[in-house]
């Protein structure tokens, strides 16, 4: 079924490359659709577009605005006309691209979803096969998508169009409490149509029972960021329902790689996942962005086309000490016993460890090595937790105290690079972009829990919560584990970004926490703008309507 899934995922993409199309002046659903092969075509196309929504613009919002994530200018790479250090510096208008692209994207996610639900809704399933059981799951999945969207336009934007049907006729912005309670009586009608999660089964990337409770509870776990309402007990209930298996069997798993490995699909942590599969339909977004030119030579595969951008904010200064932050320097976050600390090498078999691509980059099962082109062309590159120009020494600078560490001073092997999936070698190759892109997982259903603990003054219970997950994370006893004295704002946002770096999420856990406009960390002074909390209505978006609204501040 799942390969089922993916094939039409890829379908819904080349839909328009038929040799032979069979040409319709209007699309009759009960002339269209006439198996289940076109239903889960059509029902797919939603969902793909969902899929290209979890990375690029979205990941970058959340990442790049936060202090965990950046893309430094490296010599003549990456200044892209400041765009990046914008959102470093809390500097961005409503002419950003990643702005305009995730309004856009938000738009279109909720017209396609509405779209093919009224299509189905005309279809007999059982004519076609299917029975209408199926069909309600359908429409209701459908729906969810819709609250999803609309979740995260609360989350970027705050108030956002509702429709509640495919129209062409354009509405004004709802308020943010219209907008919440949008998504949450959404979600609260969809949970019991949906089918709860089966321990064994494939994740296929559409929604669960247990996908639909999870938004809930990230929609009450935020409320006060979006509405200004305390919701923390409803948001913890739902996470406590969701941990003793209500809407499915999920359980943590037993390491820390295995929601991220090659066969995460089969992983009863994960809750939601975007599917990818070798040459079916892949997840090479992340890959590309972060790695280092030649880095097939250390992986020992096939070279694809890498872009050498995205790295870990450093953690050290030019000279080699550590920043003091107390946000930011996540590679220094790292216990040095936690074993993700390590750069990443693959065995083979599907077998891996380590969770950054640190050091120098020479391959300790072939001895090949990862070599510049750039800076460090003909040099094998060493990786560090830094940012500076360090190959300007003795020319623009005389010494390493006059070196600069912001987003304009990056180079070739500036920076410690992220490797939360996998890489295979040559002999595994058919393992390439099997790993789903992973969406929701539980740890992040205890984390909530967790943080739900500690407000409401349980701290004890709290820090047990957050110990089950870093307990994987260490071959013995947890050499710093949480506990009710030592637990606090800074050590849950830690925790937070210890166990999620990457997943695309920081900047709303900085904004639920009052420290994303206030506190300081590398290359960013707080900016103290309370309207930076929401990104503005694109341009692009205003200038083509009439009532379209911007937010206060832009």
């Amino acid at each position: 079924m799942r390969r089922y899934l993916i094939l039409l995922f890829s379908a819904a993409i080349f839909a328009g490359c038929s040799l032979e199309p069979e040409f319709y002046s209007s699309v009759t659903p009960g002339v269209y659709y006439d198996s289940p092969t076109t239903i889960y075509s059509a029902l797919s196309r939603p969902f793909t577009h969902w899929r290209w929504f979890q990375t690029m613009d979205r990941w970058q919002l959340q990442e790049y605005t936060s202090d965990e994530m950046c893309s430094p200018q490296r010599g003549s790479h990456w200044e892209d006309g400041g765009q990046w250090a914008e959102l470093q510096h809390h500097e961005w208008t409503p002419d950003h691209a990643c702005i305009a692209e995730t309004w856009r994207g938000i738009g279109m996610g909720v017209s396609m979803a509405y779209s093919i639900s009224e299509d189905l809704q005309g279809v007999d399933y059982v004519k076609c096969g299917l029975d209408n059981a199926t069909k309600e799951s359908h429409i209701q999945q459908l729906k969810t998508l819709v609250a999803y969207f609309y979740l995260k336009g609360l989350d970027y934007f705050g108030g956002m169009p509702i429709y509640r049907g495919y129209s062409l006729k354009e509405v004004p912005r709802s308020t943010a409490k219209e907008t919440f309670e949008f998504v949450e009586q959404t979600l609260k009608d969809a949970i019991p149509t949906l089918k709860p999660y089966v321990k064994g089964t494939s994740h296929d990337g559409f929604i669960s029972q247990g996908a639909a409770a999870t938004m809930l509870a990230q929609l009450y776990f935020n409320a006060v960021t979006y509405i200004g309402e305390d919701r923390y007990d409803e948001c913890a209930r739902i996470c406590q329902d969701i941990i003793d298996k209500k809407y499915g069997e999920y359980e943590l798993a037993k390491t820390w790689n295995e929601p991220f490995g090659f066969d995460n699909d089969q992983c009863a942590e994960n809750i939601w996942v975007a599917p990818s599969e070798n040459s079916q339909y892949t997840c090479t977004w992340y890959y590309q962005q972060s790695s280092p030119y030649n880095i097939s030579e250390y992986y020992n595969i096939n070279a694809l086309l890498t872009y050498n951008g995205v790295c870990l904010q450093p953690s050290l200064k030019p000279d080699g000490s550590s920043y003091t932050y107390v946000l930011g320097r996540p590679l220094q976050k790292f216990h040095e016993k936690d074993i993700r600390k390590k750069s990443y090498v693959y065995y083979g078999k599907k077998k891996f460890e380590g969770m950054f691509l640190m050091g120098t980059l020479v391959n300790p099962n072939t001895g090949k090595a990862c070599v510049g082109s750039y800076d460090y062309a003909g040099e094998i590159i060493e990786l560090v937790d830094q940012i500076a120009p360090f190959k300007q020494l003795g020319k623009s600078y005389v010494d390493v105290s006059q070196l600069p560490s912001d987003m304009y001073s990056g180079e070739e092997n500036s920076g410690v690079r992220l490797v939360k999936y996998p890489t295979p070698d040559l002999a595994d190759e058919a393992y390439r972009w099997n790993p789903d892109w992973v969406v929701m997982r539980l740890a992040e259903v205890y984390y909530m829990l967790a943080e739900c603990k500690f407000r409401d003054g349980d701290y004890a219970g709290a820090a047990q919560l957050f110990n089950q997950v870093r307990s994987r994370n260490f071959t013995s006893t947890d050499p710093e584990p949480v506990t009710d004295a030592n637990i606090d704002k800074y050590r849950i946002l830690d925790e937070w970004m210890r166990e999620f770096i990457g997943e695309g999420r920081r900047r709303t856990d900085l904004i639920r926490w009052g420290v994303f406009l206030t506190d300081t960390w590398w290359d960013h002074n707080p900016s103290l703008k309370e309207h930076l909390k929401l990104f503005p209505i694109p341009t692009s978006a205003m200038s083509s309507s009439n009532i379209i609204k911007q937010n206060p501040g832009y």
